[in-house]
């Protein structure tokens, strides 16, 4: 079974490699759609996702992974998004009828966090956050830790959540973007 990470809306998003040095879009990550709407800084470290009327963007990592920590510095946009969810998560992408997904979504921005968890393509474990402080007006770390015993959600060191059980099993994963 195989997980990515996915990010989107505007962005400026980057999950970091072990090497610093290495961290290059180009060398880990792909667009996924919307390539005319994603745009990367000269030192490849850096990536804005945009969206309009017309469109919005999204990049995969080019990667698998069987676990880890994952995590990502980004800044949710001050525009009005209601409707719009701008999100970060990892997600089954082999398994259509038993996907598995670990989610960061912001919903609109009035400073609410969800996160939530599907295993064997079952969710119901979301968890929301009236947030204390402003995910528009400064880049904070989200970072998921996940393994065959539990996800831990972070922020910027700060434990947001922790979901333990032996519901899934080492999976192969990679990072995505919509």
């Amino acid at each position: 079974m195989a997980f990515c990470t996915i990010f989107i809306l505007f962005l400026c998003a980057f999950a970091v490699q072990e090497n610093v040095a290495d961290n290059n879009f180009n060398a880990y990550y792909s667009p996924q759609w919307g390539r005319d709407h994603l745009s990367i800084d000269a030192q490849g470290t850096q990536v804005q996702l945009k969206m309009d009327r017309s469109s919005g963007a999204g990049f995969r990592s080019k990667l698998d992974y069987g676990a880890g920590l994952f995590h990502i510095r980004m800044k949710i946009p001050d525009r009005k998004t209601e409707g719009i969810v701008t999100a970060f998560y990892l997600i089954s992408i082999n398994t259509p009828q038993n996907h598995y997904e670990v989610d960061y979504e912001f919903l609109g921005t009035n400073g609410t966090l969800q996160t939530n968890v599907f295993a064997n393509d079952t969710g119901n474990r979301e968890q929301k956050f009236k947030l204390w402080f402003d995910p528009t007006k400064d880049f904070h770390t989200y970072e998921i830790l996940w393994n065959s015993r539990q996800i831990v959600f972070v922020r910027n060191t700060q434990h947001l959540g922790i979901i333990k059980g032996p519901d899934r099993q080492s999976d192969i994963i990679q990072i995505r973007s919509p």
